[in-house]
Parts: structure tokens; C-alpha cells; sequence
């Protein structure tokens, strides 16, 4: 009888073991996820993050017009591609619900010129929902790897520690490349550890095709290709490879054949990828960058461990110590502390010290603290035998030195999850006020239209000195930023006109203050800064708001035109942040300016695009290549500029003005006997003889002045 149960309760107590790790596992995984969909938010409809739109608005952009040619290999294209997809799959929901009825509904930058724009939030969420995915998948990813090192144990300390890292979660929230970057490099790391141990070809072919995922996601994690040779040379000593030939080809072949395939336009559009991957070389190794710039070397090696022991904390560190140690006893972890090694004696040649470029190494942090509590139960076992069999108390011990920060994740996602942008909660404040008639926004907030539709009153939308310029009126309030800064200083003097307006409010006029104050005290507070003041020339972060129902009566007084205060028609100016200003087809109206009687002198300054024929020179072995760009836009030698001055209304005096290739100036005299509104309006006269390229012309500055001062 014995005989026949004693198979049965080693079979069941087997299964229960299985499905005991299976539901601790899933449970993590979910956990990792759950912590990852609390960022998805963050910011919509305004976004938090410098670099998302190079991969969701240039997907958007193939959308749009049908080119599959990104035109940016500054970043990888690969994400490009996959959130094309996405996008292309939310498309086709939003245009069977109607909610979507023509792509060119879509506005991003290329229609704005406005780096950030972003008129559907939704396509960003679902593409941060695919970040979160691939975040999430990098945390199972770290559980095989130590799994295969060690144990399920470790493999499930491992994943833990990374599903509640906050550097990982929070880059797991964004369309950006980092996170999808340390999948792939986790996976060409698991594979060639599989290929180790199992000495199966398929894992080696594997391992080098994410090696070009990975390359076409970020291209400095091209140096993963270390662990596919390194696991090669391994095999080749310890068991010898038969058709070593093969292997060594497929090193270099297979990882490019799978980049090219991955970016295909690195072919086709050869001269613009190469002048790119130039541009970040530069970049990185020598332009540096404002804010985050710093020595090659020691300087860098050493910014760079701080920023890890920030990020893991004491405990972290110390857990990765005591698991490095386990290379002693298992060579193979050598083999997983190659890349973070390599990778960071490479990125210490180059002077920004963007931290989120070492996003990829945290998965391998992860496992050497897994791999910790391995060493340290198995230094136990030496001492104490008996210890042997109470693997699941090391484990809750792990947990339990995990859990607080575990809570602190969740308790903070769960505050960002419901955490909204100021410009979205002064529309409900704005709603429950009452004997309100209507609103005045100020531009520089650039309040979404999806916060707009909510708001239940008329509004109007105007830059401050022009609200300043109007007279108060009753039942008029008004919503202007605390504060207004820029990161370069091109905007100076205008940020100094909008500040003095706003400094002159009167406290017993301001009905309301908004501000945010949570974003950025926790987690992830070096990635989501709060920053009280409504940047001009970048995106704002939850800036802190005002709502007055009077503002100071000044009047425009002359002197440079701010770009973005003019009206635009009808195809638009594009704006950069060196506020100049791109006069295409159509026509550029100022505003009206409140002129005292007087001689004026009004200055018009431009410069003609030109992008000269350029070539360059670049050696491969003994071949030399020569690449050559040719002129993209010729100088239109006959195209001009028609420049009318009107005083209400009325026009004064008009000029056509031809610019020459290089820069060119045009003065023009004007004469007020009274008081008078003046605006300046500028309009591109074709050249009729030429082909039917657009006209453009840049415009560097606009300036009326009392003529005297000159």
C-alpha cells in the first residue's frame, strides 16, 4: 500500500510546489506592471518629457503622410516602428467609434512648430502602454536569467527588486528608448546564458538577433555583442564547437543583417543616417550638453556610481556587493557583470552624463542582488546544514527587506496615477466658480484644447501683454501663470515684460492660486521635476497658475515682436527656440501696438534657408568612401517680401523687400500725428518664373522704434 501512495503524494507534492512558483511569479510580474500603468498619465494631455516625441510624433508623422522615412537616426528607429504599429491599430478604433474622422486631424510638431504638441493624448498613452509592457517584460526577463544561474528562489528575488525599482518605473512610463533598450540587451544576456548551459544553437542565433534589436533601439548598446562572443569563447574552450567558421561569421552578420532590417531607411536614406550618427558621436564625446555636462573619466566613472547608489539605495548596494561576490563559486555571473563593466568604462569616455543611458545595467544590478540572498543562504548552509531545507525563509526575509520600499513605490504611483496637470484642474475650478461670463487664457500656458472643450464658459486665448493692453472688464476672469522662465536666454527681454505684468497684480484681485506640489518628492523625482514656472520655449511641468478677475492696464509699448504673439494665417509660422521665425506661404500679422505721435523707424531683419552642397571623406580598411549632400534648397534669387504697415486698420505705407542669400535688412521710415494702433503684416511674394517650391524665408527680428534713438 505504501508502494502505490507514495508516488501519488510525491507527484501532488510536486505539482503544489509548481503551481506555488508559478503564482508567485505571476503575482510579481503584476505587481510590476500595476506599478508601471500608474506613470501612463502622467502629464496628459501635456507631456513631461523632452524626448517623447521623437519617437511618438515621428510615428504619427508616417501616419500622416504616408513616409515610412522617420528622418531622424539620431536614436534607433526600431520603437519608431513599433509604436507606428500601435498607432495604426488605435487609428483604425478611433475611426470606427468616429471619434477620429481624417489623420490630418492629427496636429504634432511638424504643423505647429511647437516641439510638444500633442492634440490626441490618447496615442501617447497607448504608446507608454507598450513601453510599460516591455518594462514589465524586462522584469520576467531578469527572473529566467538568475532562474538559470541559480535558482527559481533567486529568479523571483531578482525580479522583484527590479519590478520595484523607481528609475526602472518611471522610464517605463515614457516613449522613450530606455527601457525597451534593456529588454533587448537582458535578452541577449539570458540567451547566451541558455546557450551555455544547454549548448543549443538556436539560443546563440537568438542572442545575436536582439543584439541588433537592440542596436535599433539605442546604438550604444551595440557593445552587448560582448555576451554572444564571450558565451562563444566559453563553449569553445570548455566544450569545443564544431563549424567554429560559421559561429564567427554569424557574429558580426546576423546582428547587422537584423539592424538593417530593423532601420531600413540607414540604407535608403544613407547620407541623413550617417550625418545623424555623426551628430551623436559629437554630441556625446564632444559638444556636450547644457546642464549635463562633465569630464571624460574618473569625473564621469564617478557621477555615474553616485547615480546608482541613489538610485538602489545602501541596501542595494550592499546586496549587489555580497552577489558579486558569487562569481567565486559560479564563473558564469562573469559572464552578466561583462556588459555593465564594458558599458561603463565605454560611456566614461563621453562628457553628458545623461543617467537614464544605464537604464539597460539595472536588470543586471537586479540579478546580482538575487543572486545575494543565494550566496548568503548558501554561506548559512556551510555553518548550519540543517538551514538547507528553509530556502522560503530566505526569501521572506528578502521580502520583508523589500517590502518597505515596495509599499513606497505603490503608494506613489498610486498618488501620480491621480495626479493632474494644474492647467487640467484650474478648468474644474474654473467650472464650479460662479458669475463667471468668460475666461482669458494666457498663451504662454498653452491650456490643451481637450481642457478647453471641458470648460463650460467662453474664453479667449491671448499672450499676456496683450491682455495686459485690454481694459478689465467684469465678469472677465483671467488665468495666467505664477511665474514665466525659459531655458535659453533668446527670450530675455520678453520674458521680462510678461513677469513685470504679472509681479503688478494685486493680491486682492487674485481669486485663486493653483500649484502641485507632489510631483517629483518621491519617485522618480530626478526624472519628473516639478517646476512651478511656465517655460516659453520648452514644455511646463504642472507650472503654477493664477486666476485674477483684474489684471494691470499696460500698454504695448514698442519694440521687438514676439513671435508667438502673432496672429497666423493661413498656413502658420513655424517657431524655434531662438525665436526667429519661419514666414512661409501665406501672411504674418503682428499685433497692434499703441503708438504715440512721433517719427518710427521699422526694422525688418531675415536670412535666406540655404543648405550648401557638402562632402565628406571616410576611410573603411584601405577603401575610401566619399559621401556628398547636395543643396536641398536653392536660393529663389527673384522671390520677395511685401511689408505693410497699417495704423487701424488703415494702411500707412508698404514696401517689397528682396533679400539676398546671406542676411539683409530693411528700414522704413513712418510718421504718427495722433495716437494710432500699428501692426505689421508680411506676406511671401512668389517667384512666378521659378519652379513651385515653397518660398521660405527666415525672419530674425521685427523692431519699431521712435526714430531719434538711432
Amino acid at each position: 500500500m505504501s508502494d502505490f501512495i507514495a508516488p501519488i503524494k510525491a507527484n501532488f507534492k510536486h505539482a503544489i510546489v509548481k503551481h506555488y512558483f508559478t503564482s508567485i511569479i505571476i503575482l510579481v510580474i503584476f505587481f510590476a506592471f500595476i506599478l508601471r500603468y500608474f506613470q501612463l498619465n502622467i502629464g496628459l494631455p501635456y507631456l513631461y518629457f523632452w524626448d517623447e516625441p521623437l519617437t511618438a510624433s515621428n510615428a504619427l508623422q508616417m501616419i500622416k503622410t504616408g513616409d515610412y522615412n522617420p528622418h531622424f537616426f539620431k536614436y534607433g528607429s526600431l520603437m519608431i516602428y513599433f509604436n507606428l504599429l500601435i498607432d495604426q491599430l488605435y487609428r483604425i478604433y478611433l475611426s470606427l467609434t468616429g471619434d477620429l474622422v481624417s489623420v490630418a486631424n492629427i496636429r504634432i510638431a511638424a504643423d505647429t512648430g511647437w516641439h510638444w504638441t500633442i492634440s490626441h493624448p490618447s496615442f501617447y498613452f497607448w504608446n507608454r502602454f507598450l513601453t510599460a509592457t516591455m518594462g514589465t517584460a524586462t522584469v520576467f526577463i531578469a527572473y529566467l536569467i538568475s532562474r538559470s544561474i541559480c535558482n527559481r528562489w533567486t529568479g523571483i528575488i531578482s525580479a522583484f527588486f527590479l519590478s520595484i525599482l523607481p528609475i526602472h518605473i518611471v522610464h517605463s512610463g515614457f516613449v522613450t528608448m530606455d527601457a525597451p533598450v534593456a529588454l533587448f540587451v537582458s535578452l541577449v544576456a539570458l540567451f547566451s546564458i541558455l546557450f551555455i548551459g544547454e549548448k543549443k544553437i538556436i539560443y546563440f542565433i537568438l542572442s545575436l538577433i536582439c543584439v541588433g534589436f537592440a542596436t535599433a533601439t539605442k546604438y550604444n548598446s551595440g557593445l552587448a555583442i560582448l555576451l554572444p562572443i564571450a558565451s562563444l569563447i566559453w563553449m569553445s574552450y570548455r566544450d569545443g564547437i564544431p563549424r567554429q567558421k560559421f559561429y564567427w561569421l554569424a557574429i558580426p552578420g546576423l546582428p547587422a543583417v537584423t539592424f538593417f532590417l530593423s532601420i531600413p531607411y540607414a540604407i535608403l536614406d544613407f547620407p541623413n543616417f550617417i550625418k545623424d550618427v555623426l551628430h551623436q558621436i559629437n554630441y556625446y564625446k564632444t559638444t556636450g550638453h547644457p546642464g549635463a555636462t562633465i569630464s571624460p573619466g574618473w569625473d564621469y566613472f564617478a557621477f555615474q556610481i553616485r547615480e546608482f547608489y541613489q538610485n538602489i539605495g545602501l541596501t542595494g548596494t550592499i546586496l549587489f556587493a555580497i552577489g558579486l561576490a558569487g562569481t567565486i563559486s559560479r564563473p558564469v555571473l562573469l559572464l552578466i557583470l561583462l556588459f555593465p563593466a564594458s558599458y561603463l568604462v565605454f560611456m566614461s569616455d563621453m562628457t553628458v552624463n545623461f543617467h537614464r543611458n544605464f537604464i539597460q545595467v539595472y536588470p543586471f544590478i537586479a540579478v546580482f542582488t538575487g543572486v545575494a540572498f543565494y550566496n548568503l543562504h548558501a554561506t548559512l548552509t556551510r555553518f548550519y546544514p540543517n538551514f538547507k531545507k528553509l530556502i522560503p525563509l530566505v526569501c521572506l526575509t528578502a521580502a520583508l527587506v523589500l517590502l518597505p520600499r515596495a509599499y513606497d513605490a505603490y503608494q506613489t504611483g498610486r498618488v501620480l496615477h491621480n495626479t493632474r496637470d494644474t492647467r487640467s484642474t484650474v478648468i474644474d475650478t474654473l467650472n464650479a466658480m460662479e458669475d463667471v461670463q468668460e475666461v482669458v487664457f494666457a498663451r504662454e500656458l498653452r491650456v490643451h484644447e481637450q481642457d478647453l472643450d471641458r470648460l463650460k464658459y467662453d474664453y479667449a486665448i491671448q499672450p499676456i501683454e496683450i491682455m495686459s493692453a485690454e481694459q478689465n472688464r467684469d465678469g472677465v476672469h483671467y488665468v495666467l501663470p505664477a511665474k514665466i522662465s525659459q531655458i535659453y536666454t533668446y527670450h530675455q527681454e520678453e520674458i521680462q515684460t510678461k513677469q513685470t505684468i504679472i509681479d503688478k497684480i494685486s493680491g486682492e484681485h487674485i481669486l485663486q492660486y493653483i500649484d502641485n506640489n507632489y510631483i517629483g518628492q518621491n519617485i522618480g523625482k530626478d526624472y519628473i521635476k516639478q517646476n512651478a514656472a511656465t517655460m516659453l520655449d520648452v514644455f511646463s511641468t504642472s507650472p503654477s497658475l493664477i486666476i485674477a478677475n483684474q489684471i494691470p492696464h499696460e500698454p504695448l509699448h514698442p519694440g521687438t515682436i514676439a513671435f508667438d504673439t502673432c496672429k497666423l494665417s493661413p498656413t502658420g509660422v513655424q517657431i524655434n527656440i531662438r525665436n526667429t521665425a519661419i514666414l512661409r506661404d501665406g501672411v504674418i500679422t503682428t499685433p497692434a501696438y499703441d503708438l504715440k505721435p512721433g517719427k518710427y523707424l521699422f526694422t525688418f531683419q531675415t536670412k535666406k534657408s540655404v543648405t550648401p552642397e557638402r562632402s565628406q571623406s571616410f576611410v573603411f580598411g584601405e577603401y575610401e568612401t566619399r559621401i556628398t549632400v547636395k543643396r536641398l534648397n536653392a536660393f529663389r534669387e527673384h522671390a520677395s517680401i511685401k511689408v505693410s504697415i497699417f495704423t487701424d486698420q488703415t494702411l500707412l505705407t508698404q514696401q517689397i523687400f528682396i533679400p539676398t542669400e546671406n542676411f539683409a535688412q530693411m528700414d522704413a521710415f513712418f510718421l504718427l500725428e495722433k495716437n494710432q494702433r500699428v501692426s505689421v503684416q508680411m506676406e511671401n511674394l512668389p517667384d512666378i518664373s521659378a519652379s513651385l517650391l515653397p518660398v521660405e524665408t527666415t525672419i530674425k527680428q521685427l523692431k519699431i522704434e521712435k526714430a531719434g534713438k538711432r
